[in-house]
């Protein structure tokens, strides 16, 4: 495989058909092709230097309503026994659907479901369908560094830099993140609040403004 897929089903999933226009037309300077992919939504090579073995990337995208579908529990438990778990990653859409329940308690769900269920699958956010492909693309690039990449990621660490109004927060950002607090939870509390606030600022300066943006725009996490 030397391009990167998606599946023809894209096409069938409300939401989700209208990212296909822009991956035929070349979405984010890439040429993308259709194909039918079993187990995931997207496939994408990772260069492989030096000769080592051939690698790929795989994703599912998932919408807040298809949390918790016993259907979604299936692909996502089939998705991680791929390479050993290794090279595969959830793109989660925060989009709010009418009627639907909040985005970001959608997100922690899912994130206690893949710790009731023992699957290490990272999860990357997206603001957007629009912002789906960039993500994307970002966390393509990160495994795209160096084979220590193999290594399956913190799923807190690889969640954390996508939660920003602005580009992607830096190692350092999420090192200080993650000192500062104790669980999603915990941080979605410090963002709302005058108190956390402030210990934000006063660590993280000019990141602070994207984060507490993020997060308080979002829904109490229940």
């Amino acid at each position: 495989m030397s391009y990167p897929l998606f599946c023809y089903s894209l096409r069938k999933r409300p939401v989700w058909d209208t990212l296909v226009p822009a991956l035929l037309q070349g979405g984010n300077g890439v040429r993308w092709k259709e194909a039918k992919l079993d187990t995931h939504d997207v496939a994408i090579p990772i260069p492989n230097p030096g000769g080592t073995p051939h690698r790929v990337l795989r994703a599912i995208l998932l919408l807040p309503s298809e949390v918790g579908n016993e259907g979604s529990r299936i692909r996502i438990r089939r998705l991680s026994s791929l390479d050993g778990g290794q090279d595969v990653v959830l793109v989660f859409l925060l989009e709010q659907g009418h009627g639907q329940a909040s985005p970001m308690a959608a997100l922690m769900t899912l994130q206690l479901d893949l710790i009731n269920d023992e699957v290490e699958v990272p999860v990357i956010p997206a603001n957007s369908v629009q912002d789906v492909l960039t993500n994307l693309m970002a966390f393509h690039r990160q495994r795209s560094i160096s084979e220590r990449s193999r290594k399956t990621a913190n799923p807190v660490q690889t969640l954390l830099p996508y939660c920003t109004d602005g580009q992607l927060l830096s190692e350092h950002a999420v090192n200080v993140l993650t000192d500062l607090t104790s669980s999603f939870r915990d941080l979605a509390e410090a963002a709302s609040t005058h108190a956390g606030q402030a210990k934000i600022v006063e660590f993280l300066g000019n990141d602070a403004e994207s984060i507490i943006s993020f997060w308080s725009k979002e829904y109490l996490v229940e």
